[in-house]
């Protein structure tokens, strides 16, 4: 029997928090448009992968540029966590798995952080990330499948996230894909006073874009949604207009920049269309922004003649400068990243290293307390300060023997090879911990939770920077 084995504890497998997902740097449009996932589907989703196999929590953040699958599980192996990914996306494992990242434990941490900093966007430095992953822990937590360490590990990235747009430069100049959109063209058009403007959708990127527009100098601005109402609404805050979703190719004729941003799952602008209207305009040119994911305009578009095409990837390019011109601020925040990360760990691994030094603790004063019970029965002329005496001596020895590698413990639970030293150490005790054990309350995401009336609102959401 081990010396210091716990009876009656039934063993818990060392948890582990990793990534999976792609993203710009790894997969290009014709791959994010089938990895993506609208806001219905999320919950459904998110209850797939975490009935995987060893699966306790589940985080799924879908944007334009990434579809990543956060997972806290007591199998952290690469295979796990592609099976996962492609069970919650809903796609044979061998369409993207040469496009798939894996992160485990701190560089899983890391990676997050640097996600709510912006550092890992197309757009270096933009804001709208923080939004989008307040809204994906508020819809983890609406299907049950973020819990308390995924919460937490929310609660951190964006902590790392505020700290890094606030104490560097990093969020200077072109900070999301609405505002390059609209310097893009400004760069074509000069003057935008006089181009007439098309947004398709008003969600939160087309209110970004629209009060860009309008503080460029845009008079012209219409709006089309299928929610007329709240295309209405969009409209009259900047002096434009409204048209039904049904009724805006009545508009493309007129429109010199059109900007699709709409999370229809399908092309709405398709090149039959833009061919026609571009007969009706004799042939002026017309200049296209798609900002969704799936794209929302056929991109055969861009092959005619007279019409400019600009995708997510296409803005890449015009990004380049932008870029190069905040690398200096990245070593900066990723100090503040670094930083973030390791508390994060220590609290991960502190869950488990409490229990376990408890149980240590408490088996090494149940044997002291037995070796004294024994020692006193074969002393019978004690005095009781001499009692007394050897009881303080006893457990001062037995905590200064356990004090040294107990911190060595916590120390090395927060390495990379953490959850190996924690269950090395589990071993070399006979150390079983009681499941649940020194679990803590659940932690609430700074910023509340979606509103269950904001959904409609969140369904109408389509260019995600992230």
């Amino acid at each position: 029997m081990p010396l210091l084995a716990a009876a009656g504890c039934a063993r818990e497998d060392t948890l582990e928090v990793s990534v999976v997902g792609l993203s710009h740097k790894t997969a290009d449009l014709s791959v994010r448009d089938r990895a993506s996932i609208s806001v219905p589907e999320v919950a459904a989703r998110l209850t797939e992968a975490a009935d995987s196999p060893g699966i306790a929590e589940a985080l799924l953040l879908s944007t334009c540029n990434r579809s990543e699958l956060y997972l806290v599980s007591n199998n952290g192996s690469r295979m796990a966590a592609e099976d996962a990914f492609a069970r919650a996306h809903r796609l044979p494992l061998e369409e993207v798995r040469g496009h798939l990242y894996v992160h485990r434990n701190l560089d899983a941490v890391r990676h997050f952080c640097a996600v709510a900093a912006g550092i890992d966007s197309m757009v270096v430095g933009e804001h709208e990330i923080m939004a989008q992953i307040k809204q994906a822990v508020g819809l983890g937590k609406r299907a049950g499948t973020v819990k308390t360490t995924l919460g937490r590990l929310a609660n951190k990235a964006l902590a790392a996230g505020k700290r890094v747009r606030t104490e560097t430069k990093l969020g200077e100049g072109f900070v999301s894909v609405a505002s390059v959109a609209v310097g893009l063209a400004e760069e074509v058009f000069g003057d935008l006073a006089n181009a007439r403007l098309l947004l398709l959708g008003a969600g939160q990127n087309s209110e970004l874009i629209a009060e860009r527009l309008h503080a460029a100098g845009a008079r012209s601005i219409i709006v089309s949604n299928r929610n007329y109402e709240r295309a209405r609404d969009l409209a009259s805050r900047f002096d434009g207009q409204a048209v039904r979703f049904d009724d805006f190719p009545s508009e493309l004729a007129k429109a010199d920049i059109v900007i699709a941003s709409t999370h229809a799952p399908h092309a709405v602008i398709t090149a039959e269309q833009v061919r026609a209207v571009l007969r009706d305009r004799q042939r002026q040119p017309m200049f296209v922004i798609d900002l969704s994911v799936p794209r929302n305009v056929d991109p055969e578009v861009g092959q005619i003649h007279g019409v400019r095409l600009y995708d997510l990837d296409g803005l890449n390019q015009f990004l380049r400068t932008t870029r190069e011109q905040r690398t200096s601020e990245v070593p900066r925040a990723q100090e503040i990243i670094e930083r973030e990360a390791r508390e994060f760990l220590v609290w991960m691994r502190s869950r488990e290293i409490v229990p376990i030094t408890l149980t240590i603790l408490d088996a090494a004063e149940a044997l002291r307390a037995e070796e004294m019970q024994a020692f006193l029965a074969e002393t019978t002329n004690l005095t009781t300060r001499q009692e007394r005496a050897v009881e303080r001596l006893t457990r001062r020895l037995v905590h200064r023997l356990l004090r040294v590698p107990l911190d060595q413990l916590r120390e090395l639970a927060c390495t990379p090879e953490g959850a190996h030293n924690v269950e090395v150490v589990k071993s070399l005790f006979g150390v079983e911990v009681a499941a649940g054990a020194a679990d803590p309350v659940e932690v609430e995401v700074d910023g509340d939770d979606l509103d269950e009336d904001d959904s409609e609102a969140t369904d109408e959401t389509s260019a995600k920077a992230g």
